[in-house]
């Protein structure tokens, strides 16, 4: 009796780890052929107009070039120098896949290198600032860490950096706004980045 109950419990074990197979099969499959119609769909997409799109704006911006004699923030200066002449744009979490359905495959090299353009840029503007810091130049990091904030930098040592450095002058309030920015990132460090703003209290506890 009791062979045959295993009998009887191997067989339902084996249909149902048969019918979950099949099931994960069949995701896998749909999920597959979903993506390569968007992909053909993607490919097929006409040519768009991109003049409008959201570039990097350094109009406006002051940053702290050419106040310190030091061999990075040189480095770091030049490189941003170099960058305001060219077009940059966060594109940080959307795919090509998704570059093409909206604008065009024929614009996805453009879009790529103005990508890279901005991956460039907020990295120089992390260095730049914690060098910056480093030298005790602490007004001076602020204001090259809020502008990489101000553009949606997603790397997540620029906002703790600049958190510490408003903790530190007690502007909680400036703290406030970043969460309030980083809510709007579109990025894998989006949430490690709100837990550690997280950590600071807000303005109305009165601090």
């Amino acid at each position: 009796m009791a062979f045959f109950l295993l009998i009887g419990w191997t067989i339902i074990f084996m249909a149902v780890v048969s019918y979950k197979r099949m099931k994960a099969n069949h995701q896998n499959q749909a999920a597959e052929d979903a993506f390569w119609k968007r992909e053909n769909d993607a490919n097929l997409t006409r040519r768009q107009d991109i003049s409008h799109l959201d570039y990097i704006d350094f109009s406006g911006v002051t940053l702290p070039f050419a106040l310190f004699q030091d061999d990075l923030l040189k480095q770091c200066e030049t490189q941003v120098l170099a960058l305001k002449e060219k077009k940059i744009l966060n594109l940080t979490g959307i795919s090509n896949t998704d570059l093409k359905l909206k604008y065009g495959p024929a614009n996805l090299p453009e879009l790529t290198q103005c990508d890279q353009n901005f991956t460039l840029l907020a990295r120089t503007l992390n260095t730049w600032g914690q060098r910056l810091n480093e030298l005790s130049h602490t007004e001076e990091a602020v204001c090259v860490l809020a502008f990489a904030v101000s553009i949606k930098s997603d790397i997540r040592a620029t906002w703790q950096l600049l958190a510490q450095l408003y903790a530190a002058s007690g502007d909680y309030a400036k703290i406030q706004e970043m969460k309030t920015a980083a809510s709007d990132l579109n990025s894998l460090t989006k949430q490690p980045i709100l837990a550690m703003l997280e950590q600071y209290p807000d303005n109305r506890h009165g601090l």
